[in-house]
């Protein structure tokens, strides 16, 4: 299994791949809060990895989330993140610019807490 700095490193390199979008309102949005999305998994997987634990899927990670004392609070902006992902991928909605903007918000709060945790 992946080690805490191999996951923040793909968490880096996924917020990167969105940086390189050049992301405009309307224009490739799906795919930028789908890449802020597994971002945030990555940060959360740094953090579990510290401990030897891995999640198999989504749902047991959002389990893991719910019940881990230090990660709860981040609970609300991860399941954000994961729903503009989610609509984007299988509701074929284009995300808004608020959307983006909202996943970008929840993005950095993940990523503050993890980085003070690992």
């Amino acid at each position: 299994m992946p080690r805490t700095d191999q996951h923040l490193r793909k968490a880096q390199h996924d917020e990167e791949f969105v940086a390189s979008l050049g992301v405009d309102p309307g224009r490739f949005t799906d795919w930028a809060v789908t890449g802020l999305f597994y971002s945030a998994v990555h940060y959360i997987e740094a953090y579990f990895a510290r401990g030897n634990r891995h999640s198999g899927d989504h749902r047991a990670r959002d389990s893991e989330i719910w019940r881990d004392g230090q990660l709860k609070r981040l609970y609300e902006p991860y399941n954000e993140l994961k729903n503009h992902s989610i609509t984007a991928r299988y509701l074929v909605r284009t995300p808004t610019a608020q959307d983006l903007a909202d996943s970008r918000q929840s993005l950095r709060a993940i990523k503050t807490e993890i980085l003070k945790l690992v």
